[in-house]
């Protein structure tokens, strides 16, 4: 976002140069860069909330399946209260045939909503796929929700699962007050 602002005062310097030495009327092509900046600044809202959300993190590297996964947080996750969880998939490619897949979570946090995630047939190239699930974290503890994905495409199938961490509560109330001291062998 910085470079961005940087770039648009930069392009806003010298379209007002270019209309000074021009005799007070900005030429066509400063008025088009002047209106390509603003267009570009008042982006997508929906590009805007994919950037301010949290990466998944694919079981392999590189991606097995040509996706990204994000997810926000719709609340705080308390002990015994729901909380909703947005998920973006977002194809990577356009020559997808189908997107599906499963949401589970770990003992301790309920998936109370939105365990299936519905096919999307042939879902186009950097347009999320929305999906809304629903998490209840039945104790304190840092947990894991993952979202198992499988594409298809020209006839064959892959799967890829992502995780996505949640620190539900006082988060890990049961550490050791002291780490044990490791030991190391001498040879």
């Amino acid at each position: 976002m910085w470079s961005f602002s940087r770039n648009l005062v930069w392009l806003a310097v010298v379209a007002g140069a270019v209309w000074g030495c021009s005799g007070g009327q900005p030429s066509a092509a400063a008025k088009h860069a002047v209106a390509a900046a603003a267009a570009k600044k008042a982006a997508n809202p929906q590009e805007q909330r994919l950037r301010n959300m949290v990466s998944a993190v694919p079981a392999n590297k590189p991606g097995a399946v040509p996706l990204q996964v994000k997810f926000e947080l719709r609340g705080r996750p308390d002990l015994g209260q729901p909380v909703d969880v947005d998920l973006m998939i977002v194809p990577l490619t356009g020559t997808m045939d189908r997107v599906s897949g499963k949401v589970q979570a770990d003992e301790g946090l309920e998936l109370v909503d939105g365990a299936q995630i519905p096919a999307t047939e042939r879902p186009v190239q950097g347009v999320p796929i929305e999906h809304l699930i629903k998490v209840l974290p039945k104790r304190d503890g840092i947990f894991t929700f993952s979202a198992t994905l499988t594409v298809e495409s020209g006839g064959q199938s892959s799967t890829e699962t992502f995780s996505m961490p949640l620190i539900a509560g006082a988060g890990l109330t049961d550490l050791p007050a002291k780490l044990p001291a490791q030991t190391v062998a001498t040879h």
